[in-house]
């Protein structure tokens, strides 16, 4: 064997490890993404059981939580620790929202955080003049995204969710980033 061939050989060996090389890194990006994903799910189910537990854990959060969701009126200081609770849940659905955009939180996450704004923000709700208080405070992006998730949920009224139709198609219109 000459040193040509011997030469050719290497170039060949050498191809043959840059394409194992780059298919390697390949499978490891893609597991780096499923791990980034997965973890945002997990921090995402992590903020809001945490934002629940605060109610089980504050008597006066118990009670205000119990009486806006029913429409009884809140003493002061159940409507301003309330108040507090709900805009730590829009905090929480901000980060969802963030991790959304970035394709890091599923759909049907997103969906879960969109119908809790509706719950806590939408017509009727304790915390909706509040939220056009303080929203500055959020970024461009999810005040926008909670202005639309509201007012198509204020035209549905009391049938917001009500069926598998109008589920479709909330998560048709959430589905678009």
């Amino acid at each position: 064997m000459n040193w040509e061939a011997i030469g050719a050989i290497a170039e060949i060996m050498g191809s043959v490890a840059v394409i194992g090389t780059i298919f390697y890194l390949a499978v490891q990006v893609g597991h780096a993404a499923a791990v980034a994903k997965a973890t945002a799910q997990q921090s995402a189910a992590q903020m809001s059981i945490e934002a629940v537990v605060a109610t089980l854990d504050s008597q006066i959060l118990s009670s205000a939580s119990m009486k806006a969701t029913i429409g009884e009126e809140l003493t002061p200081e159940e409507f301003s620790n309330y108040i507090r609770w709900v805009m730590v849940r829009m905090r929480v659905a901000e980060n969802s929202h963030y991790q959304f955009r970035q394709g890091l939180l599923n759909l049907e996450a997103w969906r879960g955080q969109a119908a809790i704004i509706v719950a806590h923000l939408g017509p009727g709700c304790v915390a909706e003049s509040h939220w056009e208080r303080v929203s500055m405070a959020y970024s461009e992006s999810f005040i926008e995204e909670v202005r639309k998730i509201l007012e198509w949920a204020s035209v549905r009224g009391d049938r917001f969710l009500a069926n598998a139709d109008e589920r479709a198609e909330f998560i048709a219109m959430l589905g678009r980033k």
